[in-house]
């Protein structure tokens, strides 16, 4: 599984919330990585990015949950809990 976080550097609620989907990949022991959709247009393109922040979960190449604009980090929090529990089963 990993995390993907699509910010730029001008989004004030970018810089807010990536700290806490960092600590929430560390907890979970998530690979993360950070994609400046200004520097990167090509991969937010490819992933049909189109506003920050925007989280995806992914895993072999397939996409398991969105998050973008308006989301909470209990809300990917929850979601990987569900995933975490039904992969186990």
């Amino acid at each position: 599984m990993k995390i993907y976080y699509f910010k730029n550097d001008n989004c004030s609620v970018c810089a807010a919330v990536l700290p806490k989907v960092m600590k929430l990949s560390e907890d979970y022991d998530i690979d993360f990585e950070i994609i400046d959709v200004l520097e990167n247009p090509e991969f937010a393109g490819q992933h049909l990015v189109l506003t920050v922040p925007t989280v995806l979960i992914m895993e072999n190449g397939q996409e398991l949950a969105r998050f973008a604009r308006n989301f909470s980090i209990s809300d990917i929090s929850s979601f990987i809990d569900r995933y975490l529990e039904v992969s186990k089963n």
